[in-house]
């Protein structure tokens, strides 16, 4: 009678994994947004995310997520096929490998039907990179995302095939909504809020708190305020689509930091880390919170695929952590190894960087004591105004001169200092971490084949690091 019993079970085991469906994806990133912008990660503005906030109380939120490179095409090429840039070819502005794998490649040979809205040309070639359906020009729009998304699901159910459906708001990138007065759309439809310059009572630590700031981080904080609406509008309809119970929802936010100085661009904390929150309903816990591990946009592929249960793309850098989405915990996910190469035009400023929760050290291969550093993030009023300002502050005059010229390192205690503003690389009693961390920053690079890991180890031979610099500059 057991046996009958026990074989009965394995039978209708059997049968329900031959009817269950397979798992849905939604993939949700943000364009240029800080990890702290959103409430539920600390913002300071009050109520300015609450589709964010609602999606972290029904999933996982992590403290500790981070990009592994700091710059748009780099890091959404490394999302989706796991591997270290200067392994994948996507250095800078440049494509993938042809011989690289990526997680689309595998959900489409799986039968997955798959999207990419927003961001489209900073992945590639688009037959790696393979989307059924496409669209650059709606992702500051919400509510033509919701159709678009509407679209999109239905023509997964007529064809009877489970989705991956990727949106990627181009909020808050620059432009900032407003910035050219009340008018000024920055390209889009209308935020369902606008925030004024008086709101912003708190300005991130790793800038300065001057008028032109404020005004610049209201319009940063209205256009995150349109990328929560396009989240709450592209969820609403996987709602109404019936597709919310078997979905894993992933939001990420954003692609790495904001575009201020000091942010975007570079290898520091708010340039790095990122708002990641995965939803995945009768799975993870609701109102979850991961504490204890530290996960990297190369972990992306390699979980999805494992949650899908499709084979893993063989010998990416990247690990799963689906045991953490189970509230398992994990070994060895205590640091992470992030880099920057190249700025859009081929602008090279290559840095390194060892990180844990506690601490940093960075290697800025570029800083000679003559090249500056110029990119991006400088565009627009924050970096204007500590200029001017750097002329009768000589407090900001050496903060804006270490921004432009660095140091080849640095070293910074983030319990103490978590913006990162004391470089503690001469410090007495750092000097053993310190050490420790090159060590461990040499071993990573070595292990994944870094073409910059001979200038680190001989960083002294000035030379040998600006020919290293020059060589990569050259490349096609």
């Amino acid at each position: 009678m057991k046996s009958l019993f026990l074989l009965l079970a394995i039978l209708l085991s059997f049968c329900a994994q031959l009817s269950a469906k397979p798992l849905n994806i939604l993939f949700f990133t943000a364009d240029d947004m800080n990890y702290d912008s959103s409430a539920v990660f600390g913002g300071p503005i009050k109520d300015l995310t609450p589709n964010v906030d609602r999606l972290a109380s029904e999933g996982m939120r992590f403290k500790h997520a981070y990009s592994t490179v700091a710059v748009c095409q780099p890091v959404r090429q490394t999302m989706f096929c796991g591997l270290y840039p200067h392994r994948s070819g996507s250095t800078g502005f440049t494509p993938v490998k042809p011989n690289v794998r990526t997680l689309h490649q595998q959900l489409r040979d799986a039968g997955y039907i798959i999207s990419c809205y927003g961001k489209r040309k900073h992945m590639q070639p688009a037959d790696q990179y393979c989307a059924d359906v496409a669209d650059d020009a709606i992702s500051r729009h919400p509510q033509k995302l919701a159709e678009a998304t509407r679209q999109f699901l239905r023509m997964a159910r007529e064809q009877g095939k489970p989705f991956f459906h990727n949106v990627n708001c181009y909020d808050p990138h620059r432009p900032f909504i407003g910035m050219k007065g009340p008018d000024d759309l920055a390209g889009g439809e209308s935020p369902s809020r606008w925030i004024k310059p008086e709101e912003v009572t708190q300005v991130p630590e790793f800038l300065e708190d001057l008028p032109e700031v404020r005004q610049e981080l209201a319009g940063y904080y209205t256009s995150v305020r349109r990328l929560d609406d396009a989240l709450g509008a592209v969820l609403a309809v996987l709602k109404e689509e019936g597709y919310a119970d078997n979905t894993l929802v992933v939001f990420y936010g954003g692609d790495h930091g904001m575009s201020f100085p000091f942010g975007k661009s570079n290898s520091y904390e708010n340039s790095s880390r990122g708002a990641l929150i995965v939803r995945w309903p009768n799975v993870i816990q609701p109102g979850s919170v991961d504490q204890n591990h530290m996960v990297t946009t190369l972990d992306f592929t390699p979980t999805l695929l494992e949650a899908t249960k499709l084979p893993a793309i063989p010998n990416i850098d990247g690990r799963s952590f689906l045991p953490a989405l189970k509230g398992e915990k994990m070994t060895g996910w205590d640091h992470v190894f992030t880099v920057y190469n190249a700025a859009y035009g081929n602008n090279w400023l290559p840095m390194r960087c060892m990180r844990t929760r506690e601490r940093s050290y960075i290697w800025n291969a570029w800083s000679d004591g003559t090249k500056k550093y110029h990119t991006e993030n400088m565009a627009g009023l924050t970096w204007d105004a500590m200029t001017a300002a750097a002329e009768k502050n000589p407090a900001i005059k050496e903060r804006t001169e270490f921004y432009t010229y660095r140091a080849p390192e640095e070293f910074y205690n983030l319990t103490n200092d978590p913006c990162e503003r004391k470089n503690l690389i001469k410090a007495t009693d750092s000097q053993a971490e310190i050490e420790s961390m090159r060590k461990q920053l040499l071993t990573m690079m070595q292990s994944t084949e870094d073409p910059f890991a001979n200038a680190f180890a001989n960083r002294d031979n000035k030379e040998l690091v600006q020919d290293a610099i020059k060589k990569h500059q050259k490349a096609p």
